[in-house]
């Protein structure tokens, strides 16, 4: 979600169940202070996924994570996607 951006409810609803029942929770390039949808950390979290974080700067919710990465996405993202 962007600043300025328009929430569209049933976007978000999916993708808080979504959230729900993920085994890992990744976030990639946000800082984590947008709500609603940053509230998706907490859900998965309390479902208990794992929650890997990929951001330049800290986020409110890097204390919860199992992992924080603050290498620049293009080297990390495909080496943390590899099976």
């Amino acid at each position: 979600i962007s600043f300025g951006q328009a929430l569209v409810p049933e976007v978000i609803e999916r993708a808080m169940r979504a959230a729900g029942e993920a085994d890992v929770f990744l976030s990639v390039g946000t800082s984590l202070q947008v709500y609603p949808i940053a509230g998706a950390v907490e859900v998965a979290n309390a479902a208990g996924a794992k929650i890997v974080i990929l951001n330049a700067e800290e986020t409110p919710f890097d204390d919860i994570a199992d992992a924080v990465f603050r290498e620049p996405i293009g080297a990390t993202l495909p080496k943390l996607l590899q099976p």
